[in-house]
Order: C-alpha cells, then structure tokens, then sequence
C-alpha cells in the first residue's frame, strides 16, 4: 500500500486514526497501541503476505537477544551473534546475486541461484534492529514490554522507507502517550507535513520521472547523450529524487504527529548545502547519523593518519547499502572521496588562516616588545566601530561558488546512482560535461539555420523525443526554484505550529497557519484529482 494511493488516503488512514483515537479515548491505551501494531503489519502485508514471518522473526529474534545483551555476562557474543544474524539475512535476500555475480566472474563457474524477491523495507528494519542491539550493548537497557518493541519496528509511518529510528528516539513517547493529551495543532501539524509531502510526490517528483528515465534507459543501452540531454535527464533525476524522498519522509513524520508520535527530521534542504560535508548533514540525515555512530566512529573515527580510510570505507559500505551494484559502490566511493577532499580542505584553510593571525599578531610587538594591552584593546574597539556586519545578502552570494560546486559534484554522482549500467553512467556524464556535443531543437535551428547548423544531426536513429523540450526545461527550473529558494517542509511546520523543547505542539493558531491549512486542502484536492487518472507510483526508496 502506497502513502501516494487513493485506498491509503480514503480508506486505510482514516481507519487506523479513528479507532486509535476510539481506544485511547476509553482509556484503552495499551490496546491503542496494539491496533497500531496490528495496522501497520496489515499495512506490510499488503504487498506480499509471504514476507511478514520475516519480519515478525526477525523482531521476535531482536527483542529477545535485545533481553539477553541487557543482563547476560556474555553480552559481548550475542552481540555478535545478533549483528551477524541480521547481516547474513539481508545478505542473503540483497546480495546473494551480486556476490555470485562476482564468484562467478573470478572463477568462471556459472553458479544457478533462484531467484530472490528483495523483501520490502528490509534494509530499513534490518539496520534499525542492529542499532537497537547496539544501544542495549552499550546502555545495559533493553525494551521491556514486546507490545512497544514491536510497535518500534512495526510503525507503518517509517516501516518502508525510513527515517530509520532509533529506539530512544520513541520509547519515552510510547510510554507519555498513555497519559499525555494530543493536543489538536500537533494534528493539524502532522496533516499539514502530510500535505506538503503528497504534493512533492504527486505534483513534482511523478511529474519530472518522465523526463529522466528515457534518458538514463536510452544511456544504458549504449545511446550517445548529448549536451542538454544530458543536462535535462540529470537534472530531472536529480529533483525526481529529492522531491520523492523528501516528500516520503515528509508524509511519515505527518502520519506519526497525528498520532502524537514525533519522528527524527530526515531532510533540510541539503541543495542549499555550500560543502559535501554539509550535504551529508542535511541529505538522509538518519543515515547519515547510523553510518557515522554505527560504522565511522567504531572504525576508528576522525584519529589521525586514519580519517580519509573510514571515510572512503563508510560510504562504500553506504553505497552497498543503497543497492547490489557497482554503480551503488561507485557512487558511495565518489561521495567518500568528496568528502575526503573536503576535510583536506578545511585543513589548508585553518591553516592558512592560523598563518594569518599570528602575522597580525607581529604587527603589534616592535623590537621583540609587545605593544601594551589598552592600546591593543583601543585599536579592537576602533576597528570594530569601523567594520560592518555584512548583510545577508553578500553572505548568500559568497556562498555561491560552493553551493554550486557542491552541488555539481552530488549530481555527477547521481549519473551513476540512477544508471543500470556503468556505460549509461559514463555516457550520461560525457554529456553533462560536453563531451558529446550538443542537439538543438528543430525551432531554434530554422530561426537561424547558418548560426545553429553545426548543433544540429537529422541523421539521429535513437532520437529521445524528449530533450531538448522546453516543458521539460520549465519544470527542472520550478523544481530548482523551490529546492533552493524555499524554506522547507519542517521550516513550514514550526513557524506555523511552534514546539516546545519537548516537541509538543503548542496551542496556538495564527494567520500563517490558516493559510497554509488552506493551502494544504488546496494540494490534497489536486494530488487526488491527479491520481485519479494516473496509477499510483512507489517511491524509489522502496527499492533500496
């Protein structure tokens, strides 16, 4: 069942809301939460029923190893147990094809493996599990009621597609909810982030997937990808992605607040990120905290001499994570080494930053004798009184030239996250960087056909049919416009329902809030009228 589907909307989500709501209002708490359990194990099995004693296997295995790392004296092997249990099944169900893909290059056996559907979300609850292991390892404390644990793993919101929870995160909520009243703003919260949500999938993601994929499918089967070809599949691609993704996590963390339930943001903006390491702090930022706390800092984290390797290793291991591929090793390795360059920046820059000051700091000793303190303060007070406090606006444009590298680099990787193939990859970068030339359109060229005769090949068999097209163009800028001139989805949210520290929603409407109420009736109106006539479509992380 899709986030993105009429029966979700109309039927499912209604209904699990009306008889939470029934349950806690005759003080049924504890049957509430067992309804959310058993909604979102119905909501698992809608896909394919034959995978939910995975599931529910897997959450009995954790919950009772979870009891022994808590107390046991040998805490230390079921901690290794639990973490290679875990890892051997989603090794079996993602990678077995991948490693014998490679076994049999390397020894030439041609190895006859059934074929393996990829159980839905298991990646997802799969990593959630060993962090929850991890914890209980280092803590002492494991979950012990199993109706809460399973509602950890189980919560439909998160199930599929993240953000990948970690069980402090919601275990005190679980445990306020049956005494905390939900107050009816932090509803209105959660239908608002449902709405903008929606509306990124339906009205921009689906909208920008028929201009990528004819693209990177044309790529993969050996086509040469010209200049704005290139350019308009893989900005395409690009936005598609942000715009499904986000908006997925944007329903999630919506769906949750309805039931009181505060999930982990997952995005911020990271187009408007002026560095890759700050891209990584804004991009999947629940990955990104599990790869750092889980794999980089055990690996031995930021120690010198060492930094580069565990940072090249974790995002090799987070490329594998996405998918059995190379093109998914490629893309983590690029990301590693981005990264790498980044942190050596930083380094030359302190540097040479610290050579600055201490050249400054000679300029006020004279003959080995250093100048008297009140003449040094008197000159920090004049200089302060003459500089000014730059504005906002020359703050943003000296953040453009690393905004933009920044964001070159994420979309070149981006070529070899989409591509099936590493040709594909290569041949849609060729492009980007016009190495294959450029194909105007027809109407350009018949306006003046001396200038663009040069841009223009009659002769192209494999012809797109899509780029260059101005439609396509249009909608990339609209997309670019709100990715980085917008305030985000979560920066909706709190302006127009504040939080206190706790993250309850505070009791309080304003102007803004109507209108983005409005506007939000306005989006789901829309999104159903749209989906009405088009089947629904899944959100690409399902496929990771």
């Amino acid at each position: 069942m899709l986030f993105n589907s009429i029966e979700f909307i109309l039927v499912f989500l209604p209904f699990v809301i009306a008889g939470y709501y029934i349950l806690r209002n005759v003080t049924m708490f504890r049957a509430a939460l067992l309804w959310l359990s058993i909604s979102s194990l119905f909501f698992y099995a809608w896909w394919n029923p034959k995978y939910l004693p995975l599931l529910a296997g897997s959450i009995l295995f954790n919950f009772f190893l979870g009891k022994l790392l808590a107390k046991h004296h040998l805490r230390y092997i079921f901690l290794v147990l639990g973490i290679s249990t875990n890892l051997c099944i989603i090794a079996l169900y993602k990678y077995l094809g991948f490693f014998a893909s490679i076994a049999s290059s390397i020894t030439g056996a041609t190895l006859d493996l059934p074929a393996i559907i990829l159980p839905l979300a298991i990646s997802f609850f799969t990593f959630q599990q060993i962090a929850y292991l991890v914890d209980t390892f280092r803590t002492g404390s494991a979950e012990k009621r199993f109706d809460r644990y399973l509602l950890f793993v189980t919560f439909f919101p998160q199930l599929i597609a993240g953000p990948i929870v970690k069980h402090s995160d919601v275990a005190s909520q679980f445990e306020l909810l049956e005494s905390r009243r939900i107050p009816l703003n932090q509803i209105s919260a959660g239908l608002l982030l449902f709405s903008i949500g929606l509306a990124k999938k339906v009205l921009i993601a689906d909208q920008l997937a028929p201009y990528a994929t004819p693209v990177f499918a044309s790529a993969d089967q050996g086509s040469e990808i010209t200049l704005l070809e290139s350019w308009g599949g893989l900005l395409a691609y690009t936005f598609q992605l942000y715009f499904d993704f986000s908006g997925y996590a944007d329903m999630a963390l919506g769906i949750a607040k309805m039931f009181g339930i505060n999930l982990p943001k997952n995005f911020n903006s990271p187009y408007q990120a002026t560095s890759i390491i700050e891209f990584w702090r804004r991009w999947h930022i629940t990955l990104s905290n599990f790869l750092r706390d889980y794999l980089y800092i055990p690996l031995g984290g930021n120690r010198k001499g060492s930094r580069s390797a565990n940072l090249v290793t974790t995002m090799l291991l987070g490329g594998l994570w996405h998918g059995a591929g190379w093109n998914f090793i490629i893309w983590g390795g690029l990301h590693g080494l981005f990264l790498m360059i980044n942190h050596q920046w930083i380094l030359i820059r302190n540097a040479i930053s610290s050579r600055g000051y201490a050249e400054g700091y000679q300029l006020h000793t004279t003959a080995g004798v250093a100048v008297s303190s009140d003449s040094i303060n008197a000159g920090n007070d004049t200089e302060r009184s003459a500089t000014r406090r730059p504005s906002r606006i020359w703050i943003k444009f000296s953040c453009l030239p690393g905004m933009v590298i920044t964001f070159l680099a994420v979309c070149s990787a981006w070529a070899f996250f989409r591509a099936e193939t590493l040709q594909g990859a290569l041949s849609i970068l060729q492009g980007f960087y016009g190495f294959n030339g450029i194909l105007l359109p027809e109407k350009i060229t018949h306006i003046a056909p001396v200038l663009f005769s040069d841009f223009t090949e009659s002769n192209r068999g494999d012809a797109l049919g899509v780029f260059p097209h101005l439609k396509g163009f249009l909608l990339i800028a609209i997309a670019m416009a709100i990715a980085f001139l917008t305030p985000n989805s979560n920066q909706i949210c709190s302006r127009c329902f504040p939080t206190e520290e706790s993250g309850t929603v505070i009791e309080r409407r304003s102007i803004l809030a109507y209108a983005w109420m409005i506007c939000a009736g306005i989006a789901i109106t829309l999104c159903l009228k749209t989906l009405a006539f088009t089947q629904s479509s899944e959100f690409l992380y399902f496929n990771f």
